[in-house]
């Protein structure tokens, strides 16, 4: 049985790139210097298998929320409180209207 996936777009948020520049300023000045294009893609398609047995999962975007933080913290060793809190004050989130995958065969 196919899970279904949910789609939606993180696009940062002026405060990101703020909050990169003041934590790695002093550690790494390339990184404090780095227009907020070269830090990390200013938007990003994300998808998470959403329903399923055993999957209980009430909100899918807190969810997509929170398991982006984790991938944030893995890809980039940023440290963020896996909440909505804390990824409403970097990134927005929203769902993708339509996702077509074309190397799928119609």
């Amino acid at each position: 049985m196919e899970m279904e996936r949910s789609y939606y777009v993180v696009s940062f948020k002026p405060a990101y790139f703020e909050m990169v520049r003041t934590r790695f300023s002093e550690a790494h000045s390339s990184l404090a210097a780095a227009e907020p294009d070269e830090l990390l893609a200013e938007r990003m398609v994300i998808a998470i298998t959403q329903g399923g047995f055993g999957q209980d999962i009430i909100d899918d975007e807190r969810q997509a929320k929170e398991r982006f933080l984790e991938y944030l913290f893995g890809a980039s060793g940023i440290d963020l409180p896996r909440s909505e809190e804390a990824f409403d004050e970097y990134f927005h989130l929203e769902r993708a209207q339509e996702f077509i995958d074309l190397d799928e065969e119609v």
